[in-house]
């Protein structure tokens, strides 16, 4: 997650037997955590080498990013390309937390 301070924080997916939770919501748990309000970019990848598969958010990771930061690019793989959508873009007609 990358906040419009400069500041990146890192996160990961901890699973087991119950399914952890995403890395996704830990990230923005963490930047809000310190303070930042302007989430710009999150990413989402899987491998221990180069190069790292990008992998779209889940529903739930979608309906937070909407919830905490609609206008944050999600960077997602398109024709096996990185490309930036809207968090708002990935989850039209979304339910909205805060309206």
């Amino acid at each position: 997650m990358l906040c419009s301070s400069g500041r990146i924080y890192a996160a990961v997916n901890v699973e087991s037997c119950g399914y952890g939770p995403c890395a996704e919501p830990i990230a923005i748990g963490c930047a809000i955590s310190n303070k930042e309000r302007s989430l710009e970019r999150i990413v989402a990848v899987r491998g221990k080498k180069e190069p790292h598969e990008i992998l779209p958010p889940c529903g739930n990771c979608r309906q937070l990013l909407v919830d905490y930061a609609p206008e944050c690019m999600v960077i997602v793989s398109h024709d096996q390309r990185p490309v930036k959508v809207r968090a708002k873009d990935l989850l039209p007609d979304s339910y909205t937390l805060f309206e």
